[in-house]
């Protein structure tokens, strides 16, 4: 198991200071970073700050991506199940399934309070994920139920779904 990081072992204060200068100097001034932490009582590299910094840029590069790409596809396809959600409820299970399988796979050389705590928060992690594809799918379940609803309406009336009956489906579940 790789050694743990000196800034990730810094008190969640200090490290979230060091976060925003990192941002606040574009990701730069690792000497002077350095330095800083030095007269805070720690002694970090400026090849440690750049490492780290490279971890964070890359993990915002990510979430940038993806939050772009959540919203293209929006846009692409409107989606009133929530289908997308759904999906993405699926990915992160699957993901946390994988970490999981990793960390109890390289459980054996690690101590084991620090096992059952990691355990502990995959554990966590996994319940939130499985309540949150729970709510989507009574959700997409009730939208459905509504549509059907509307349908039947329409059906035994002999009318047909145009689209200002669309309009008023989407008013009703949407409000507006």
């Amino acid at each position: 198991m790789a050694r743990r990081s000196k800034i990730d072992a810094l008190p969640p204060a200090l490290k979230a200071k060091l976060e925003r200068l990192l941002a606040d100097r574009a990701h730069g001034g690792y000497e002077a970073l350095a330095a800083w932490l030095r007269d805070q009582g720690y002694e970090i590299s400026k090849s440690s700050l750049h490492r780290y910094d490279q971890r964070v840029q890359a993990v915002m590069l990510r979430i940038k991506a993806s939050a772009e790409a959540a919203r293209v596809i929006a846009q692409a396809s409107p989606d009133e199940a929530d289908e997308h959600s759904a999906a993405v409820l699926r990915m992160v299970q699957s993901a946390l399934f994988d970490a999981l399988s990793r960390v109890t796979e390289a459980a054996e050389e690690a101590d084991p309070a620090e096992q059952v705590k990691v355990l502990s928060q995959a554990a966590r992690a996994i319940a939130e994920a499985s309540r949150a594809s729970i709510g989507q799918k009574k959700w997409a379940d009730e939208v459905r139920a509504k549509i059907d609803e509307v349908e039947r309406v329409a059906r035994n009336a002999g009318k047909t779904l145009d689209a200002e009956t669309l309009k008023t489906i989407r008013e009703g579940l949407y409000g507006g």
